[in-house]
């Protein structure tokens, strides 16, 4: 940005070095072209600086993010399932496995169904007790 105003300053002082006054209309145009280019760079500059502001703000609060994300993951006990069509990884509460109502967990990728807790899919919730316990996921085995 700083570029942008040393170049208007430059154009500003040549129109000085050429003598074109506001007295003629097109020392008038021009004297007012180089006023709003003068304008226009330092809310260009401005701008840049908000937007610096803004993105170091941003990123803040995407590591805050991410650490509240993995403290809610090591606090909940999860299943990862990955998807046999797509490969999408899904996640979703352990509770689900014991749910007395048959629940259907769909990739949100390609709409197929990755696991449904009625005991067709050959998923041991038991088997991955102690690594959940552990703080580890338990990840669906079926090829």
């Amino acid at each position: 940005m700083r570029d942008i105003s040393e170049k208007v300053s430059y154009l500003q002082g040549l129109s000085e070095g050429l003598n074109i006054s506001d007295g003629n209309p097109q020392g008038k145009i021009i004297t007012g072209i180089l006023g709003v280019l003068d304008d226009i760079a330092g809310m260009l500059a401005e701008m840049r600086s908000d937007l610096d502001t803004v993105g170091e703000y941003i990123e803040n609060i995407d590591d805050d993010l991410l650490e509240l994300e993995e403290n809610f993951k090591r606090d909940q006990d999860i299943i990862e399932v990955k998807c046999d069509n797509c490969g999408e990884e899904l996640v979703f509460d352990a509770d689900l496995m014991e749910d007395e109502d048959v629940i259907e967990i769909i990739c949100p990728r390609c709409n197929e169904v990755v696991f449904v807790n009625d005991g067709s899919f050959d998923f041991e919730y038991g088997d991955y007790g102690d690594e959940i316990e552990d703080g580890r996921t338990a990840r669906n085995t079926d090829a």
